[in-house]
């Protein structure tokens, strides 16, 4: 490590929970490139001051100032070099580490199941009992048989699924359906937008890897790839890191392979485009040229997405992986989030109604206008998920579900729900 990142420690962008009643403060790494590490809850005003401001003979000082807390500069260099021995630090030990399993994932071909055993149960039969009762949830289809016909859009969230089961289900359930309904050994791709939770380069990013489940891996249509970015005349997937710890897509790939398991095993295509979409706050932004540049660049995408659809021979399916706000402490409010749940529920409301009616506009506008206050991460492929759906004709739309999880020890919320998209009829 050099002296610059000893003298000047930097905390890496990572989640700090604090348990008080064991006395710890559990750091997570949402990027996954080590294990949760539990530390002694007397090192929070330690890691307050970890942000590359402050050097270890200032950090003494403030400790002592602010906090009461005596430490010598050399117990302050002991800490900071057991922190960084846990890759907690943005220091040249971690960035040696992250680039040698970024090389390893750019290198394989199938993207491994991240979640597998936490959100979801890893042993096969466990999943497929879990995926069925979350199923259970919406017994009968939500959709008429004409409308489930002419099915050519699902929005389903991506928050955890010991959470959104609830949402989870009339998605699903209406796949499921169709599924049901298809002639023997017809083709289905789901095009899969899903929310980047870690950014990337550009608006959006696809992947060439088939996905694993713990049900099989359900394979990439690199073929549809191809087509979308000749017509886009440049590559979304020559750097696919962001889905490597991403779970946006690989929730609905595990529940896609549920429900086609059957048909997978009797050589049906069933086949998905992983497609993470970045922010498109930019798409409003104040400065004129940077508004400008957003627009021609995604505009450019749905172009090159609607053609490819409307290429497509066989049955093609646009799914969002999406969900609503985020709001409260967690996520930088100051209020309960619970104090605002009725105001919640009709703001959030009024955007799905939007994404039912199919108007792009109106949830730009929607977004725009207080700057994403609620911290919406299913903006930006709901955005694509709306304007793509164009390349089917005439659409009609109806909102499934709507939920909020109210996360009591934090005071927080998210929001999700489940919508569908048809031709009209």
């Amino acid at each position: 490590m050099s002296s610059h990142l000893i003298e000047f420690p930097r905390l890496r962008p990572l989640q700090l929970f604090a348990d008080e009643t064991a006395q710890l403060i559990i750091a997570h790494d949402p990027q996954g490139f080590t294990e949760a590490v539990a530390l002694d809850i007397r090192l929070a005003p330690l890691l307050l001051l970890c942000n590359g401001q402050h050097s270890l003979v200032e950090m003494s000082a403030l400790l002592l100032h602010r906090f009461g807390q005596r430490w010598s500069a050399l117990d302050l260099a002991d800490i900071i070099q057991r922190l960084d021995e846990c890759l907690l630090l943005d220091s040249p030990r971690f960035a040696a580490v992250a680039a040698q399993q970024k090389a390893a994932f750019q290198a394989a071909t199938v993207r491994p199941a991240a979640h597998a055993g936490i959100s979801y149960p890893d042993e096969p039969e466990a999943l497929r009992r879990r995926l069925d009762a979350i199923l259970a949830h919406t017994p009968s289809c939500p959709l008429g048989k004409a409308q489930l016909q002419q099915l050519v859009g699902v929005v389903a969230p991506h928050i955890d699924l010991r959470v959104g089961e609830r949402a989870y289900a009339p998605a699903y359930r209406l796949i499921e359906q169709l599924a049901a309904t298809l002639p023997d050994g017809e083709p289905v791709t789901f095009v899969v937008l899903g929310t980047s939770h870690y950014g990337g380069d550009g608006l959006f990013i696809a992947s060439r890897k088939d996905y694993a489940t713990p049900l099989g891996a359900l394979s990439c249509d690199r073929e549809f790839l191809d087509r979308l970015e000749a017509h886009l005349g440049t590559s979304i997937s020559a750097d696919d890191t962001p889905h490597r710890r991403e779970h946006a897509i690989e929730f609905q790939a595990v529940f896609l392979r549920h429900i086609f398991d059957r048909h997978l095993e009797a050589g049906r295509p069933v086949r998905m485009v992983p497609i993470l979409c970045t922010s498109l706050h930019e798409l409003y932004a104040a400065d004129e040229g940077c508004r400008e540049r957003a627009q021609a660049d995604y505009r450019a995408f749905i172009r090159a997405l609607q053609a490819t659809l409307a290429e497509q021979t066989h049955r093609t399916l646009l799914l969002v992986g999406g969900d609503l706000a985020h709001v409260g402490p967690k996520f930088g409010d100051s209020f309960d989030a619970q104090t605002k749940a009725a105001e919640l529920e009709r703001v959030d409301t009024e955007l799905l109604d939007y994404v039912a009616a199919g108007d792009s506009a109106a949830v730009l506008d929607h977004i725009a206008r207080d700057e994403d206050a609620r911290r919406v991460c299913g903006f930006p492929p709901l955005m694509a998920y709306l304007d793509a759906l164009a390349a089917f004709g005439p659409t009609e739309g109806q909102v499934l579900h709507y939920e909020q999880w109210q996360e009591r020890p934090t005071r927080s919320a998210v929001t999700y729900g489940a919508a569908a998209a048809w031709r009209s009829i």
